[in-house]
């Protein structure tokens, strides 16, 4: 293990390591996008291969994730923005292309490399691209206007230490954007007991990959305001998966499901998203 690895595991016990080199094996073997890589001949790096995952990625088939991204780089504009969780980049991008002063953050070394070369196609340069542990991150007390965190805290194997990780590195009244949190009850949750379906990848699903009530992430929320919260995704959207499994949701479950009342339909919306301020 280098010395940056080692880093970003300091302050926790043997048992929190392992889980931490459990999840850090599996997501370094698949940095979140490569699932969506359909051409075998791109070549990983090249402009073309960014293109061709672009439109699977959050801020690109989620439109409430890139409304938000607008929203907060205004509020943001010279502003510093620690993301927690980067993959390829394609979150931590959309804001360098809004202004704001970026440092991306991954636990693996293959998303770190991945989102250095996204940056660099695409032109841009970040104050910092580097590993990081959300248990344990490596910055000073008060250190960011802001953190952003899509689809990650929840697959940390410590989910409230995350979030009051995010509360200790940021300044007084800076925000926290958290999209998303795994939602119960919801309809992937029961989705993905069924049959034990994997969300995240065909072969297995990551090591830790936590749903909570609405009421349970609210409560690791104790140290900030909360300013809003979102249930979001309550529509089953299209997915890039092939099989027997993913033909019965796409010609059975999804448009069955998408018939129902939008106002019981949310009651079921498989993400929350929070933004919470430090007071």
């Amino acid at each position: 293990m280098s010395e940056e690895e080692r880093s970003v595991d300091r302050g926790l016990d043997p048992g929190a390591r392992e889980m931490v080199d459990e999840i850090r094996d599996y997501w370094d073997a698949r940095t979140l996008g490569v699932q969506y890589v359909k051409d075998g001949s791109l070549e990983r790096g090249s402009p073309e291969y960014f293109a061709h995952i672009r439109p699977w990625m959050n801020p690109y088939k989620f439109p409430w994730i890139m409304e938000r991204i607008d929203s907060e780089a205004r509020r943001l504009q010279g502003g510093h923005l620690l993301e927690v969780g980067c993959g390829m980049g394609f979150d931590s991008l959309e804001f360098l292309k809004r202004g704001v002063r970026v440092t991306a953050t991954d636990l693996t070394p293959a998303a770190v490399a991945t989102t250095r070369r996204h940056f660099e196609v695409e032109g841009f340069v970040a104050e910092e691209v580097r590993e990081a542990n959300a248990l344990d991150l490596p910055f000073a007390d008060a250190s960011f206007d802001a953190v952003w965190a899509n689809g990650v805290l929840h697959a940390t194997g410590d989910t409230d230490r995350a979030i009051q990780e995010v509360h200790r590195v940021l300044k007084p009244g800076g925000r926290a954007i958290i999209s998303h949190f795994y939602r119960k009850p919801s309809w992937m949750y029961t989705v993905s007991r069924l049959g034990r379906e994997n969300i995240e990848h065909s072969d297995r699903d990551p090591p830790v990959n936590e749903f909570y009530t609405d009421e349970e992430i609210l409560a690791m929320f104790r140290n900030f305001r909360v300013e809003e919260v979102a249930r979001e995704h309550h529509r089953a959207l299209p997915v890039a998966k092939t099989g027997v499994k993913a033909a019965l949701y796409r010609w059975g479950f999804r448009p069955f499901y998408n018939l129902i009342p939008e106002k019981i339909a949310l009651r079921f919306a498989y993400k929350l998203s929070v933004t919470a301020v430090k007071p």
